[in-house]
């Protein structure tokens, strides 16, 4: 997680004086609030960034604000698609992004579980990453690659 943040502080995505983590306390609280164990990779990110990422996945909703919220969003999202999908218990809807589309992991699965994409009009889910952790290195790394191309852009 050190090596994330430090990218994205490097690569201009993160100013490191917004990033704020959540406590244990407070982590332990939507575990049980939700009846889950959030697998060790997503607690990592969680104590680290989880209250502020300090600007990382602008525009996306996945602080510790939001996190009671985005299961319904999620839900609805679904309900207003008509889609196939039924949330298992055991899935955890960690961001959403603008209310058409939402990413979540299972529960129980491994420390570090594949990530999955639902998409508003896709007809079914995408696997897009196969940890936790590979997801939030490549989005980290997408994010990277935005500043920058929007820097070499403005100059």
């Amino acid at each position: 997680m050190d090596e994330i943040i430090a990218q994205l502080v490097a690569g201009g995505v993160v100013d490191r004086s917004r990033l704020q983590g959540c406590s244990e306390a407070e982590i332990a609280a939507i575990e049980h609030e939700r009846g889950v164990a959030l697998p060790g990779a997503y607690r990592t990110f969680l104590a680290a960034m989880g209250k502020s990422p300090g600007g990382f996945l602008r525009g996306s909703d996945l602080e510790y604000s939001a996190l009671r919220s985005l299961r319904a969003w999620a839900e609805e999202l679904l309900v207003e698609c008509d889609a196939a999908l039924e949330l298992d218990l055991a899935d955890f809807v960690f961001v959403m992004h603008q209310g058409y589309q939402f990413l979540f992991f299972r529960c129980g699965v491994s420390d570090d579980p594949p990530v999955y994409l639902f998409l508003e009009h896709e007809p079914r889910v995408q696997r897009v990453a196969e940890s936790f952790s590979s997801w939030l290195a490549s989005a980290a790394q997408d994010e990277i690659e935005a500043v920058a191309a929007l820097q070499k852009y403005r100059t």
